[in-house]
């Protein structure tokens, strides 16, 4: 008898996404009217000619463990980060996209790039034989003012050449974040680089003196404002709650867990900016609408399944929220979501575009219904 109640439960649900209804409202995150369409077969390994890593491990409830300290942060070229969650994050993501040779994404973090890079194919050909790129940062201060967060970072960087040959470069980058939850409407400005280019070291110089001066003689170093130096770290994901703040781009649990801590801290601009069209969720204003009643969501990822084309990266991931409403009440949605990223090496073109949310299904289901079943089936 069980078993036949079970069975008729999941028959549900399939015949629920089959009909492809409207989410119910209120929604924890609204969705296209049309389902996904199907996906290419599955790769388990994307090409190797500037591929992200395939994903296909199961994530556990929001997201895996969280990173360890800077000094085993890797940015090296067989990993994809690109994380603006806070200032480190974002100068390892600049330092990993050198390594990548992905120069139109490093060109995307200043803000202003022709004022201290000048025009992107004169960037990129400065950087073609770079083989290899360390950063070393120095103390990060910050300073509030104005609706904005204001970062000064000490850095440097050595460039290893194919030849072998190896040269240091100074900065001192001022990054200003406007805060997400001041925005109304799109579109949103989001952690960039607003001064700063990369200043010779004399050979013989240490990074420890080539940190020191860095920021000697500029008028924007935000040291002054008497707050601590903030960490080298990157940002946990284990915490999607509004006290912590998540802008990574590196994959599709990153990019997933971001647009959930953005509709917890109810920066919904923010939340609407990971959709790469955002005809798939309908205008701004219908989205944001849909969590009035949206408390807090709690979410578990499945299995990550990944696939190339034509210069594309595609990646689905199941996804089950847990919503709790300003009402008291709770309801569960199983779903799954489609994200693209255009192959960052073969982008030529400002602005670059990111990994994003190009398509996405959720089902209501009954609270006392078993997910890991529907999880399974989520993206079929």
């Amino acid at each position: 008898m069980k078993r036949t109640i079970y069975l008729v439960v999941i028959a549900a649900f399939l015949l629920i996404s089959a009909c492809k209804p409207k989410t119910p409202t209120p929604t924890p995150e609204p969705v296209p009217s049309a389902t996904l369409p199907a996906l290419l077969p599955t790769n388990t390994s994307l090409p190797e000619t500037a591929a992200l890593p395939t994903e296909t491990a199961a994530a556990a409830t929001n997201t895996p463990a969280p990173a360890g300290p800077s000094a085993v942060v890797d940015y090296s070229s067989a990993v994809y980060l690109d994380d603006r969650s806070n200032p480190a994050a974002m100068l390892y993501s600049l330092a990993n996209a050198f390594n990548r040779h992905e120069y139109i994404r490093a060109y995307s973090y200043w803000s202003s790039p022709m004022d201290y890079l000048g025009i992107l194919d004169a960037f990129s050909n400065t950087y073609a034989n770079v083989s290899s790129v360390q950063l070393t940062l120095g103390d990060i201060y910050s300073e509030g003012a104005a609706g904005s967060i204001y970062y000064s970072a000490p850095s440097v960087f050595t460039f290893t050449h194919s030849d072998n040959t190896a040269e240091k470069a100074s900065a001192c980058f001022l990054m200003r974040l406007p805060q997400p939850a001041n925005f109304g409407e799109p579109p949103i400005e989001l952690l960039k680089i607003s001064k700063g280019g990369f200043t010779p070291v004399a050979a013989g110089i240490s990074d420890s003196d080539a940190l020191t001066s860095a920021c000697y003689g500029t008028d924007y170093s935000t040291a002054a404002a008497g707050n601590p130096p903030l960490s080298h770290d990157l940002e946990t994901l284990s915490n999607l709650g509004p006290d912590n703040y998540i802008d990574n781009r590196s994959g599709a649990v990153e990019v997933m867990s971001s647009l959930f801590n953005a509709i917890n801290r109810k920066e919904y601009v923010r939340a609407f900016s990971y959709w790469q069209d955002p005809a798939a969720v309908g205008n701004y204003a219908d989205y944001a609408a849909g969590f009035a009643n949206t408390g807090l969501i709690h979410i578990t990822f499945g299995t990550v399944v990944s696939d190339a084309g034509a210069g594309q990266y595609y990646y689905s991931i199941p996804v089950a929220q847990t919503v709790e409403n300003t009402d008291g009440t709770t309801q569960i949605f199983v779903g799954c979501y489609t994200l693209r990223l255009a192959n960052p090496g073969m982008q030529a073109v400002m602005p670059f575009e990111p990994l994003g949310i190009v398509k996405g299904k959720n089902a209501l289901v009954a609270n006392d219904v078993g997910i890991e079943p529907l999880m399974e089936r989520a993206c079929n």
